[in-house]
């Protein structure tokens, strides 16, 4: 069996178990699952008999803005083979676990996905803001950030610098 039939099938199985659907977009597999089978599918993705997908390339945040999805980029440190897992969370409470026990280079990854849009990662061993300060308000990634228009931010430049 080619690497691609036998990622597909595995796919296709673990899809199954955690209640999951799979598509392709532009020639890699995606897997799409609700946030609580996280930990378990990424872990099944890293062992594959014959075609793992054990290297996170990336991980990001994205706010679909009825629900925010985390992307997980997999491939494999033996073969050609690549898989995209989305995490489908919950726009009011957006939790799902951390894979830093998986991946450690997801540490960064998931800070900045926490930073941008408010995602908690479950387990993190420190998940604090990575980019913007401490006391920043709002999550400037989410579709809902209000930011002020240029012509509010010059006329709060004009009475400052004018006082």
């Amino acid at each position: 069996m080619e690497n691609n039939e036998q990622l597909l099938q595995q796919v296709k199985d673990l899809s199954i178990k955690v209640n999951g659907e799979v598509e392709e977009s532009f020639g890699v597999l995606v897997l799409k699952v609700n946030a609580a089978y996280i930990t378990e599918t990424l872990t099944a993705a890293k062992k594959f008999t014959d075609v793992p997908c054990d290297f996170l390339h990336d991980l990001c945040g994205l706010d679909l803005v009825d629900h925010f999805e985390v992307v997980y980029q997999l491939s494999s440190l033996r073969g050609p083979q690549t898989l995209r897992v989305k995490a489908i969370l919950n726009k009011e409470n957006p939790v799902v676990d951390s894979v830093t026990r998986l991946w450690e280079g997801a540490n960064y990854l998931e800070r900045e996905a926490y930073d941008m849009f408010g995602i908690i990662f479950n387990g993190h061993p420190n998940l604090k803001r990575i980019y913007l300060w401490d006391d920043f308000e709002g999550y400037p990634l989410r579709k809902d950030y209000v930011t002020e228009p240029i012509e509010v931010r010059n006329i709060t430049r004009t009475r400052i610098e004018g006082e």
